[in-house]
Parts: C-alpha cells; structure tokens; sequence
C-alpha cells in the first residue's frame, strides 16, 4: 500500500519550490471511492523544503489520509450489523453536545462574574476549615544566575535583604544580571512553586525552609538562591491572600451550579404547566 501511495507523489516533487502543482486539480491518491487531490496537499509544504523532505512530509500526510479511509472500510466489512449500530451513540452525543452549547450561552448572558474582596473574604471565614495545606506556603525571591556572571558574588551577598533600599537596589541587579529573578509578586505561593524553580523536589525545598530559610545551590551551569522572609507550615491555616483565587473560582462556579438547577426547575415547571411534561409516577393506582 505504501508503495503505490507514494507513486501517484513523485510528479508533484519538482520545480524551483519543489512542488510545481498543475492548473487541473489532479489526483495524489485514492482509496476505494475516495479521492486525494492535488489541491487539498499543495500547501502543506512550507516554500523552503527540501525535496527529500516535501516527499517525506507528503508521505506522511497521504498515508494517514488514506489510513482513516482503509480503517474504517475494515470496521464496514468486519463489524456485526449490531456493532455497527452507531445511532443512539451518534443520537446521544448530538444531544450532550446541543445542550452543552445551549448551557455555555444561557450561562454567558447571565453569569454574574464580578466579586468583590469582601465576598471572597466572607467565604473564607465562613468556610476557613475547609482550607487545608498539603505544603509550606512561603513568601520568597528566587535568583537563578549564571555562574561566569561577573555579579555572582554580589548576587550572593545581597539575596538576603531585608531593608526597603537593600531589595530595591537587589532587584535592580537581578533584572539586569540573573538569568531568571521570581519573587511571585510578594504573594504566598505552595513551596511546591519554589521547587519548580530550582534543581530541588519539594522535600528538600521544605527540609532548607525550616532548618535555616535559605537555598543556596548549583546544577552545572547555574547558581540557584532562594531566601524565604516569610513562612507557614502544613499545620498551619494559610492567609486570606493564599486562597482568594480559589475562593473566586469555588464562588463562580457555585454561581453557574445555581444558575444551572434554576434553568432546570423552571423549564420542568412550564412544562408541567403547559401539559408538555405528563407524569403519572404519584398515582398509585397505575
């Protein structure tokens, strides 16, 4: 089959781009009743190509067009009338995917997505025993700096500041000197955010938080610094400010919960009204 696929491809690899397509649009490949025409390939291969590439590239394509067509003349000739029987299947999807739709617009009208700190701040107190944490949450900066920088030794000596003036004139060199400065935005972030940042797992990332609240550590061609100013343990309740996020998440979503079960009840009960919804379930003589 490979074979007699890539023959109908070897006239369109030429020209000065390769590929010289004729005005008739002439036939690349067929399966069965299908037909690959020229016209559905000529642009899928980029100007520059190579011809070992473009028929390569076209090979490629061909055969994964004519797989789909082979695939499913096996599935017609070898599947029982009753497993061919895609119509409730078929039926079924075009009904999830309609309502889906449907819901997706009546919910975009209607969603009311604005919420205010004092929401989410009622939520959390309301609910503050729901928050749990897997992970230290920390306050940190992170700097990850080559180790041919001429300002390396700097970058060590001032990682830790603590003044107003100190982090300021820190930054400034960072932004101008480390391969990659983070320091979240002076938020809370999961420990687990540290450890994406540098060659550590979670576990050490924890074990060096607690035991001295600093990170200093090279892979082959970096230094990594991380300094945590601030810090809560998984026994502990992260702030407001951790979970405020999520909190707007949980609200939206219980939002678009309740818009969703209003639609449902009151669509039963018109229906109920207009005689369109017959239920006979409450009468126990039948």
């Amino acid at each position: 089959m490979k074979r007699l696929l890539i023959l109908g491809l070897i006239p369109l690899i030429f020209s000065c781009r390769y590929l010289n397509f004729t005005s008739d649009d002439a036939v690349v490949a067929k399966v069965g009743d299908k037909v690959l025409y020229e016209s559905e390939v000529k642009d899928l291969i980029p100007q520059e190509t190579t011809p070992e590439d473009s028929i390569n590239m076209l090979e490629q394509y061909v055969n994964s067009w004519a797989l789909k067509y082979l695939l499913l003349d096996k599935a017609e000739n070898e599947l029982s009338k009753s497993e061919k029987d895609m119509e409730q299947e078929l039926e079924d999807y075009r009904t999830s995917l309609l309502v889906y739709n449907y819901e997706k617009i009546y919910l975009e009208e209607r969603l009311d997505t604005v919420i205010t700190d004092d929401e989410c701040r009622e939520y959390y107190q309301k609910y503050s025993s729901n928050f749990t944490l897997n992970n230290s949450v920390v306050k940190a900066r992170v700097v990850k700096i080559s180790e041919r920088s001429p300002n390396l030794e700097t970058v060590r000596k001032m990682y830790k500041a603590n003044s107003i003036e100190e982090i300021d004139e820190f930054e400034k060199l960072c932004y101008n000197s480390a391969d990659r400065y983070n320091n979240f935005n002076n938020n809370w972030v999961d420990i687990s955010e540290i450890a994406r940042e540098i060659p550590y797992d979670v576990q050490m990332c924890e074990r060096e938080a607690w035991s001295k609240s600093f990170i200093e550590t090279k892979d082959s061609l970096y230094y990594y610094f991380v300094y945590f100013f601030d810090k809560i343990s998984p026994e502990g309740t992260a702030p407001f400010e951790f979970y405020q996020t999520k909190i707007k998440e949980i609200i939206l979503s219980k939002r678009k919960q309740e818009l969703i079960a209003n639609l449902e009840k009151n669509l039963i009960q018109e229906a109920l009204e207009k005689n369109l919804l017959k239920t006979n379930f409450n009468n126990k003589d039948k």
